[in-house]
């Protein structure tokens, strides 16, 4: 290519370039910021330094994040290990409030990076607790807007509706607007009974709900109708305690008020009984007069409903052995029924069919029945017939004429 045409087509790139940037910009020409820069680790201080190897300075963090391309939702650095490693924390100025609400998914971002981060040493903890120590040295937002869903502090207006803040006395961090900030610590999630108890956990008796909220519409069978506005009694985890599962006596399982086992964690498992995860072992242990309650290991939505969720059957551990050798022959002898069945279907569908061709050769040894051959070369007694029958309408038509004469 010459050199008169290179200018030329460069000439032309650029004016594009102008008036793409100016229509998108409002007839303003866009600014592209400094995005790229070094980071050097100092054995002396024992920290990664920034410089500006462009103009020429050094421990400008401020100054790098100010002549970035704005908004700075991700600052990478990229190790001579060919590793990476998200430091925006490092350089943005507002990342709890302004900086984490424009990025994506944490879980996500981090699921993303984790095969391209290298091996974590102490140099790297050691330089996770000072980017999480100079987080917690800046001063307190001072919008309300920035405490909603901030990782470090928290207002009351802001807590869902099963959250609250334990201890009641909390110790507050600051004011804004006159209204009490508290670490988010202080922050804890609450549950009813029943969502405790999926959890392996049950109230301590004698406490009293932690907080009331208005639980959720249910449907009454008797009136057809949903009943609304019921309280919903809510617990903290310091109002709990482990779940102590009851003991089987006397061969009888112990059960719920519906009559199953509820199983939503293997400790939930009542004493001296076994969980068996056989199919139709209740009707095994129906036969054989044990005792046999399904297991409930959880709930599933659907048709508009909460629907339990069964798996296996829970017996004594007496038993065991025995439902076990009766279940595996009961499926033996299933299994032999099933191919027993399947062979009368067999030969009956043979019987039906060497009969059909039984019956389609007599009709065709007594009536020809099915013959082609004879079709094909123009012989046989279909052919013979009709000449016998225009013969003998030539005889009827000739005594007719003779009867006229």
């Amino acid at each position: 290519m010459h050199l008169e045409e290179y200018e030329y087509k460069k000439d032309i790139e650029k004016v594009l370039s102008t008036d793409d940037d100016e229509s998108s910009s409002g007839g303003k020409k866009k600014k592209v910021g400094t995005d790229f820069w070094v980071e050097v680790f100092l054995e002396a201080e024992e920290k990664w330094i920034s410089a500006d190897v462009v103009k020429g300075q050094v421990h400008c963090v401020s100054e790098l994040h100010s002549r970035a391309s704005h908004p700075v939702s991700y600052i990478l650095a990229w190790n001579n290990n060919f590793s990476l490693k998200d430091i925006t924390a490092r350089y943005s100025p507002h990342w709890n409030t302004v900086t984490r609400k424009l990025r994506v998914d944490s879980a996500w971002w981090n699921q993303t990076l984790k095969p391209f981060l290298g091996v974590k040493t102490s140099r790297d903890k050691q330089e996770d607790e000072d980017l999480a120590r100079q987080q917690l040295d800046k001063p307190l937002p001072t919008t309300i807007s920035e405490y909603k869903n901030h990782p470090l502090y928290a207002l009351e207006r802001h807590l869902l509706k099963f959250e609250a803040i334990y201890p009641p006395d909390s110790v507050t961090l600051g004011f804004v607007r006159k209204e009490p900030v508290y670490a988010r610590e202080c922050v804890h999630t609450l549950h009813s009974r029943e969502i405790w108890v999926k959890h392996a956990k049950v109230v301590k008796p004698g406490q009293q709900p932690y907080k009331i909220v208005k639980a959720r519409p249910k449907y009454d069978k008797l009136s057809g109708n949903f009943i609304t506005d019921l309280p919903l009694e809510l617990f903290g985890n310091w109002q709990i305690q482990d779940y102590v599962p009851p003991t089987a006596e006397n061969g009888v399982v112990p059960r719920n008020a519906f009559g199953n086992v509820e199983l939503f964690k293997q400790c939930m498992l009542p004493k001296k009984t076994v969980h068996l995860q056989l199919p139709g072992l209740n009707k095994i242990a129906r036969k054989l007069q044990i005792d046999c309650a399904p297991a409930v290991v959880g709930f599933d939505f659907h048709c508009g409903g909460c629907h339990p969720t069964f798996d296996g059957y829970v017996v004594c551990e007496e038993f065991k052995d025995t439902l076990i050798a009766a279940w595996e022959e009961d499926q033996a002898e299933t299994a032999k029924r099933e191919q027993e069945k399947c062979d009368k279907r067999v030969y009956g569908n043979w019987r039906k069919l060497i009969k059909g061709l039984l019956i389609r050769e007599r009709l065709k040894a007594r009536y020809d029945f099915g013959n082609t051959s004879n079709s094909a070369t123009g012989k046989g007694k279909g052919k013979s017939k009709a000449p016998k029958m225009a013969s003998k309408n030539r005889r009827m038509g000739s005594d007719n004429e003779s009867d006229s004469d």
